[in-house]
């Protein structure tokens, strides 16, 4: 039995084994559609509510599993074996809802968690602005307190379920500003349509087709004070709250994507007839699938490591960037030479291996991108 087997429980199995018959049963016969049309597939997204999957880590009183952390990443691994797409819909809807589960009020919680648990309300978290990124002291969609109500206005790129979500988390400053600090705060904003101050312009990208992100405007959207998530000025910490799950999360989509292509050239190179025998009887072969299977299950034990960390209440940043880099380049490699070993075949687009390679790519850079993951895991390990 593997490390990763010795720490499972019987209810983190019945999570995987639930996730693994809705990727096989619902996502997969889907995945290659949602790939041709890039639409939302809010069908197969309400079907994860009915399998218990969007609310793991939300308690029993709302609806969810009242599981922990590594359940999550066990069973977006499986999803994302068939459909990266699907796997980073369902993580931006997660990473929506634990700030509510987290922050809100009761009455918040009961508003949203439920329906959100259920498929019902698919939710996003608006963070990242064109000229701001992520920095709380640049940021400048605003939120302007006009009696009991707020007024925001602003421009926000990069998140994932934008335009098509029912409850937008939008990052936005306060105005007038408190009398300490910047004001970050989070405001949940229900579904708005374009022409009433809020407009969706989606962005495609080379993968993840079906996966929603593009730039969100909001011209002089009104909310009332009950849309106020926690305290003013805790907006960049109940953001970045779930920073080290979402990075490790990512992770577990990599090696899900890996997985699924590891698969693909183990069954070819096993069926495959060359020169009279299995291509994978070829050394230069062989040599492909064992350094695929060695990063991917190097990759794989980083990200429960971290996943175990987290769930056990002991997050470590370093774990978590280490996870999210050594999966999302795994992941790369795995994709490219699982094409490699299919040889031209492998460069068609009947085949799912070419959607698995542009699909993991984007894990390179999303979540911070790798680059700062090393930065970060070398200042932790040099206490920089």
């Amino acid at each position: 039995m593997s490390l990763i087997e010795s720490a499972l429980s019987e209810k983190h199995r019945d999570i995987r084994d639930r996730a693994t018959a809705f990727a096989t049963d619902i996502v997969e016969p889907e995945a290659e559609r949602i790939e041709r049309v890039d639409e939302f597939p809010r069908e197969v997204i309400n079907e994860a509510g009915e399998y218990g999957l969007l609310g793991i880590m939300v308690p029993e009183e709302y609806g969810g599993e009242g599981s922990d952390f590594l359940s999550y990443c066990l069973a977006v691994e499986q999803i994302a074996e068939v459909s990266g797409a699907v796997a980073e819909t369902i993580q931006g809807h997660t990473f929506a809802m634990l700030p509510i589960l987290n922050f809100g009020t009761d009455e918040q919680r009961k508003e949203y968690l439920e329906p959100m648990v259920q498929g019902e309300r698919v939710g996003a978290m608006l963070l990242t602005e064109p000229g701001a990124g992520s920095s709380p002291t640049e940021l400048e969609t605003v939120a302007e307190a006009d009696g009991e109500d707020y007024s925001i206005s602003g421009e926000k790129s990069f998140g994932t379920n934008a335009g098509v979500a029912d409850v937008h988390l939008v990052v936005a400053r306060k105005r007038p500003a408190p009398e300490e600090g910047h004001g970050v705060s989070v405001f949940l904003v229900p579904s708005v349509d374009d022409g009433e101050g809020f407009a969706f312009e989606r962005k495609e990208f080379m993968g993840m087709r079906g996966h929603i992100t593009g730039d969100s405007t909001f011209d002089d959207v009104r909310v009332d004070e009950s849309a106020l998530l926690g305290e003013v000025g805790e907006g960049f910490r109940i953001a970045m709250g779930t920073i080290d799950m979402a990075r490790t999360g990512l992770g577990a989509i990599g090696t899900g994507i890996a997985r699924g292509a590891f698969g693909e050239a183990i069954d070819y190179a096993g069926a495959r007839d060359q020169g009279g025998q299995a291509v994978g009887q070829y050394q230069a072969v062989q040599v492909l699938v064992a350094d695929m299977d060695a990063r991917l299950d190097g990759a794989r034990h980083l990200v429960y490591d971290s996943a175990k960390a987290i769930a056990d209440g002991e997050p470590s940043t370093r774990k978590s960037s280490k996870a999210k880099y050594v999966a999302s380049e795994a992941a790369e490699f795995v994709t490219r030479n699982a094409i490699q070993v299919h040889g031209g075949k492998g460069y068609r687009k009947d085949l799912p291996l070419e959607r698995f390679y542009r699909d993991a790519k984007i894990l390179s850079i999303i979540g911070g991108t790798n680059e700062i993951q090393k930065t970060t895991v070398a200042g932790e390990a040099l206490n920089l």
